[in-house]
Parts: structure tokens; sequence; C-alpha cells
């Protein structure tokens, strides 16, 4: 796990909530491995930072599942006029 903190780390725009989140959605039951999913994103795009790492862990590694109550945001944009 250091190893993995260590990485998160070095993400651009790093913010120790960010760290927070990850490792606290990666401890869940059910959950260990989906750290090896989210290290593989960060690895294979080093230009990601903290807000697209987040954008990936919900939407493509089944936060949904994880957190039920979590409500989907609906496909309209919040900025759309």
């Amino acid at each position: 796990m250091e190893e993995f903190v260590l990485l998160l780390r070095k993400v651009d725009r790093y913010y120790e909530g960010f760290e927070q989140a990850v490792v606290s959605y990666i401890k869940m039951p059910g959950n260990a491995d989906k750290k090896q999913l989210i290290e593989n994103f960060i690895n294979s795009h080093p230009e990601a930072n903290s807000s697209d790492v987040l954008l990936y862990m919900i939407n493509e590694t089944g936060f949904y599942d994880t957190y039920p109550d979590f409500k989907k945001p609906s496909n309209k944009s919040i900025l759309a006029v």
C-alpha cells in the first residue's frame, strides 16, 4: 500500500483528500482488486491529474456498486443552457 500511496502523491494536482478518498475506497470490503485498476490507469496516463483519477475511479471501477446510495449524475451537463 505504501508504494500505491507514493504513486498517488505524484499525481498532478494531488491533495490529501484525494489520497484519502482513493485509499478509503480500495480498503472497503470487496474493493482490493480496484487498487490495480487505478494503479494501471495512473501508469497508463501520466498526464492525468487528481480529477481524472477520481473520474476514472467513479466511472470505471464499479463505484456505484460500492456506494448504491450515491446518485449517478444525469447525462445532462450542469453547464448546459
